[in-house]
């Protein structure tokens, strides 16, 4: 690991850290800097985020809802390593079936040669 590593860690529990009274837009708001803060809503959208959903409050949302928005929240931290400790561990049905798809490809893509 080089000396200019920024390492992102995402913890089992980490949607348990949300502020449970912020919405999910708010939430998001707070870490959004720069340029990207123009396209919180696209980001929340690529997450499944969309319409009235944005305005929930973090403490109704479902615990695959949580650990989406506690991703997306990494996500925009200016990290370059991200270590995710099972971050599937609370994900809904409909996200995890679209989690496979990525953990496949992931796996794959580590699985290549490095390029010379």
């Amino acid at each position: 690991m080089g000396h200019n590593s920024m390492i992102g860690y995402f913890a089992q529990n980490q949607a348990s850290l949300l502020d449970q009274d912020l919405t999910v837009f708010e939430t998001i708001d707070q870490i959004a800097q720069g340029d990207i803060r123009t396209k919180i809503k696209d980001i929340l959208g690529a997450f499944m985020f969309s319409g009235d959903t944005i305005d929930k409050k973090v403490k109704v949302l479902s615990g695959g809802e949580r650990t989406r928005l506690a991703m997306i929240k990494l996500l925009l931290q200016p990290v370059n390593l991200l270590i995710l400790d099972e971050p599937t561990n609370h994900l809904d049905i409909k996200t995890s079936f679209l989690h496979g798809d990525f953990d496949e490809e992931l796996y794959i893509s580590n699985l290549k040669e490095p390029r010379k």
